[in-house]
């Protein structure tokens, strides 16, 4: 089992480098970042989508460290790599290492070839990667080990990770389940993508939800600025909440027609703002600038009739460089009297981020319990 006693900030480094996961295309960006952030660390090399950091042995990092990232989707200590044209012998070669053994889970993915959405590609565990994971799994076995491969792990649960960078070019470390993403592997959640939605948004809202701790009750009133098509309503509807959409734009027929749907034909800004006096949750996902998104919100949630229990906010960036207005965003939305604000640039996000916000950090915690989902959203378009 993986050692989960708490260490000390003074602990030493356990390697020299750590590695990071982040969309592919957002590195430069990541990097800023993360320097930023941690001086401690510095740019040791980078490819599409996979970046590690050489730490200063003036100010190491304790074992168990938090990275300062919302473009991070995981992250690590980087160990090594290996290559070869034979995956038997580098699963074989990797097997030895010792942190492999003392291991809870083994972790294999791919680094994303595209950006998500792009050429039909989505975030998961590919049929290679889940390949060289039985792999792994045979190897732990001859050695009468039990180990989980690809499985998303409990807290704090010590994980081996190889990241497959190109396939005969292997890169491996370990990490700690410290935060809810650490828990999946390569930092994406498992989420059927083959299921018919009516856009994507479906995929970015169930992930929010999943990362977040927000959990959407039955009879829950919910309320989209940017609703059209209709992916994250198709969502929320299966959950049972009531939703309203408001999006000038056209709706799915299909969401249209549901019975705890109601469209509102309008530009966010235009809406009477006692329109939202009844809303527990308020979702945006605006083709607009992250402030003019934020400012919209804010007249909303400022009114009196309004009394949110949080926000689901998904920003858009025209640049990768704007996305050092990240901490200003997330300040602007707490002294909105807001008392938890995250933001992590989602799996299946694109170049944007979610931000998500609640006044009542207690709210993060329902809905542990199993909720019998209502019957799915019916996709399919009506004959003429």
């Amino acid at each position: 089992m993986a050692n989960t006693a708490p260490d000390s900030p003074i602990t030493p480094a356990p390697s020299q480098f750590i590695f990071v996961i982040c969309q592919n295309g957002a590195e430069s960006a990541t990097k800023l970042e993360i320097t930023n952030n941690h001086p401690n660390l510095n740019l040791a090399f980078s490819r599409p989508g996979f970046i590690t950091f050489k730490v200063s042995s003036d100010n190491p990092l304790p074992q168990r460290f938090t990275l300062k990232s919302a473009l991070a989707r995981t992250y690590g200590w980087s160990l090594g790599k290996c290559t070869s044209q034979d995956a038997s012998s580098m699963v074989a070669e990797i097997s030895t290492i010792p942190h492999f053994s003392t291991s809870n889970h083994v972790h294999v993915w791919q680094r994303d070839p595209f950006t998500p959405g792009k050429n039909g590609f989505e975030p998961g565990i590919s049929a290679l990667a889940n390949e060289v994971g039985t792999l792994f799994k045979a190897a732990a076995e001859k050695t009468g080990s039990k180990i989980f491969v690809n499985k998303e792990s409990k807290p704090d649960d010590q994980v081996f990770d190889v990241v497959m960078v190109e396939p005969n070019e292997w890169w491996y470390g370990y990490h700690f389940a410290s935060t809810v993403a650490g828990r999946w592997p390569g930092g994406a959640p498992a989420i059927d993508t083959s299921i018919e939605t009516y856009s994507r948004a479906y995929f970015k809202l169930s992930e929010a939800l999943m990362w977040s701790g927000i959990t959407i009750q039955p009879g829950d009133i919910c309320a989209e600025i940017g609703s059209a098509p209709g992916g994250a309503c198709q969502l929320l509807l299966e959950k049972g909440a009531s939703v309203t959409g408001i999006d000038p734009a056209e709706m799915e027929t299909g969401i249209l027609e549901h019975e705890n749907f109601v469209h509102i034909r309008k530009r966010g800004t235009d809406v009477r703002r006692k329109e939202f006096r009844n809303t527990k949750w308020l979702l945006s996902d605006l083709n607009a600038d992250p402030n003019f998104s934020i400012e919209t919100i804010a007249e909303i949630v400022n009114h009196p009739l309004v009394d949110v229990k949080g926000i689901i906010l998904t920003l858009k960036f025209s640049e990768w460089k704007n996305t050092t207005s990240i901490p200003d965003l997330m300040k602007a939305v707490k002294a909105l009297g807001f008392q938890v604000v995250k933001a992590r640039q989602l799996a299946f996000n694109r170049r944007e981020i979610c931000l998500v916000a609640v006044k009542d950090k207690f709210v993060l915690r329902l809905g542990k319990k199993n909720v019998k989902p209502k019957k799915p959203v019916a996709t399919e378009k009506p004959s003429p």
